[in-house]
């Protein structure tokens, strides 16, 4: 029998269901908490322009991830970008290959959804500040739609930083300065000088045919090591596994490495998951480089050894600053980072590995001792770049390389061809955990730094470094609700100003730009 009350109790429960579900419903979807950007929402975009800020922003991210930027990055980018646009129905899912954005259109039931696949990689840090900075003047309303569209065509269009001649000869002094760091002389610099120099312009000639990465690395590290062995041949008065060491260093993948940590902290696991096997592969060609050459000097009778690093005395601390701040700079430079950036990347590389000897000294673990500075190393990064207005991974990523462990691959592939395996595997074990710790010391600097910046100003807080910024939470802004009594038109526009100027943290949400859902 059918009973009035109960229908109308069901009718009621329903609506307001219905009602809750709508007052759930965010207005801009996925706003990232550590977003440096600040909130600028614009008036509605009209249908016509729709279509054109699509492509603005599947333009953008393709830049921002074929330039060397993290995939929470390219989203808080894309995000921001929208929002300063007008779209605020937004969604952004970004992979290690491809970058999707979908858009919401009005009175359609269907949104506006693209996308644009990154086939090829060049890290510029040039590149990367100009599309920060575009981000940061859209949001700012410093930059209209029009002239942000106009500054995104000159930035694809800018040529290189440097030529690449000078890109050649700071990769070789970055490995000329490794040799000198881990404790050899001027000579053994300027053979590792040369030497790194003829293998770079090689891999540029194979890598115009499409060689793969893979046997770049193996081919490079086959070379280095192989001038070593002609050094020991001859009897050279020189250490040669410091040579490998530089070498190593060089084609280390350390890029590649903070990001697949990066993402992998962040939430993007699928993108972890390819930037990790983009580590292995690349870290396999030059450990099986090394061992093709050591196996070949052991049938030829040539015996290599590895002198230990030279020991720690305040004596040796200068020249081991300067050469590693060398190394920062050198790799700064390499990436196409501006000049003004080279004293700042330069103090922080050599004051790292002069706090690294120190500390390795009083734990002895070198794994615990990198950790340790390196964030140390993102904090003071993080903090440079806000400062400059910079992504910070311009300045941390430079500033960590000093600390790679060329020398410990170069010594396990020795043990390893020399029928000590267990040592070997043992080493390379080593050598993975002190890069993960590295890796994962730059990426805490950013997260013990937000607490310390309390103090500063709104206007220096808004610019938190877009770099390496740590797990992501959603933050959703309810629409407004319909007023009670007493709760009239001057009530709702102070409360939409104060719901303007502060997000409503409605749920914790890790967001999955690999599943495309947040």
């Amino acid at each position: 029998m059918h009973d009035p009350a109960t229908a109308g109790m069901r009718n009621r429960l329903r609506r307001a269901a219905g009602a809750a579900l709508r007052r759930d419903e965010p207005v801009v979807s996925q706003r990232p908490r550590h977003s440096p950007y600040p909130v600028r929402t614009a008036t509605h975009v009209d249908d016509r322009d729709l279509r054109h800020a699509l492509d603005f922003l599947l333009r953008l991210g393709e830049l921002l991830l074929r330039s060397g930027a993290g995939s929470v990055d390219v989203e808080a980018s894309i995000v921001a970008s929208a929002t300063a646009l007008g779209l605020e129905d937004v969604e952004v899912s970004v992979t290690y290959t491809q970058v999707l954005v979908s858009v919401a259109v009005e009175g359609s039931g269907a949104p506006l959804t693209d996308l644009r696949i990154v086939r090829v990689r060049a890290v510029d840090h040039n590149r990367l500040v100009a599309l920060h900075q575009l981000v940061l003047g859209l949001t700012e309303g410093s930059l209209t739609p029009d002239a942000a569209y106009l500054r995104l065509n000159a930035v694809v269009r800018a040529p290189k930083r440097y030529p690449r001649w000078v890109v050649s000869g700071a990769w070789g002094g970055l490995a000329a300065a490794v040799a000198v760091q881990l404790g050899g002389g001027w000579l053994l610099g300027l053979v590792t000088f040369c030497t790194t120099v003829i293998i770079d312009r090689l891999g540029r000639r194979l890598a115009r045919r499409n060689l793969p990465d893979f046997y770049l690395n193996f081919i490079g590290a086959a070379l280095v090591t192989s001038v070593a062995v002609a050094l020991t041949g001859i009897g050279a008065p020189v250490q040669p596994g410091l040579v490998v060491a530089g070498g190593v260093v060089l084609l280390l993948p350390g890029i590649a490495l903070l990001g697949a940590v990066q993402d992998a902290l962040t939430g993007f696991m699928v993108t972890a998951s390819a930037r990790a096997m983009e580590v292995v592969l690349l870290a396999a060609g030059i450990t099986g480089g090394v061992a093709a050459a050591l196996i070949v000097a052991r049938q030829a009778g040539v015996v290599m050894t590895v002198a230990p690093p030279a020991p720690f005395t305040l004596a040796g601390l200068p020249p081991r600053f300067l050469s590693a701040g060398v190394v920062a700079a050198a790799m700064a430079v390499g990436l196409y980072a501006s000049m003004r950036l080279l004293p700042a990347v330069f103090l922080l590389g050599g004051f790292g590995w002069v706090a690294y000897l120190a500390l390795d000294e009083v734990l002895s673990s070198p794994s615990m001792a990198r950790g340790l500075v390196a964030v140390v190393i993102g904090m003071c990064g993080q903090a440079i770049a806000a400062r400059r207005r910079l992504p910070a991974l311009a300045v941390v990523l430079p500033a960590i390389v000093p600390m790679l462990p060329g020398l410990t691959i170069y010594s396990a592939m020795l043990q390893i061809t020399q029928g000590d395996s267990r040592g070997g595997i043992s080493g390379l074990l080593l050598a993975a955990t002190e890069s993960l710790a590295l890796a994962a010391g730059a990426i805490l600097g950013e997260f013990l730094l937000q607490p310390l910046r309390r103090g500063l100003s709104r206007t220096e807080r808004r610019y938190a470094g877009p770099r390496l910024v740590g797990p992501v939470r959603v933050l959703v802004q309810r629409p407004r609700r319909e007023h009670g009594p007493g709760r009239g038109p001057a009530y709702l526009r102070s409360r939409r100003s104060h719901r303007d100027r502060h997000y409503r943290r409605d749920r914790d949400v890790r967001v999955g730009a690999d599943s495309g859902a947040g």
